[in-house]
């Protein structure tokens, strides 16, 4: 579970581009000059010596972001089903907060599908692969054929996500879920 708090944060600090916590920085935008054949992607620079980042496909506009803060801070949810939500939000500075380990499963696993519906399909639909893999490997029965699959399409979605996502954001926590379902196996069958 906390495998999948840090994969939560990781995605919705990049695709909401939170200061500080994206991993769509300018060190990023530098090695994509080095490294990926990205390069509209690549940092401009200004006659005026002013550097601009141009937009990605990846993070929500301004106006997405404050319905996404606005529609997770009138959330309700069932009884012990997860905590308020609510109280995670912070709409002036647009931000989530205090958000405990189960908050962020929930999210990751029910709700990052409607948060993000905005995003285009091919950026959607690996992040669509991601929550269904931790909603798959976490649900209470789990077959050894079922996590065999699993171990083949989470190395596929991981180099979606790859294609997307600047460089620096596939590090070693968005490498373990490839391991998961392997330990999993290994846990069903001893």
């Amino acid at each position: 579970m906390h495998v999948e708090k840090n994969v939560f944060d990781n995605v919705f600090n990049t695709v909401m581009d939170i200061k500080d916590k994206t991993k769509d920085n300018v060190k990023a935008r530098m090695d994509l000059k080095e490294y990926c054949k990205r390069r509209k992607l690549e940092l401009q620079v200004q006659p005026s010596g002013k550097v601009l980042k141009p937009k990605v496909k990846f993070v929500l506009s301004n106006e997405q972001k404050n319905v996404v803060y606005k529609w997770i801070s009138g959330l309700k949810m069932p009884d012990g089903y997860a905590s308020n939500l609510r109280r995670c939000v912070n709409l002036d500075q647009r931000k989530l907060f205090g958000m405990k380990s189960h908050d962020c499963h929930v999210l990751m696993e029910m709700l990052l599908l409607i948060v993000f519906r905005a995003l285009p399909y091919q950026v959607w639909n690996p992040i669509a692969e991601l929550s269904k893999f931790f909603k798959d490997l976490c649900s209470t029965i789990l077959r050894v054929d079922d996590l065999l699959l699993m171990e083949k399409n989470i190395i596929i979605t991981t180099c979606k996500l790859e294609r997307i996502f600047p460089p620096g954001f596939v590090n070693f926590m968005e490498h373990l879920p490839i391991h998961l379902p392997y330990e999993a196996r290994v846990f069903v069958l001893s």
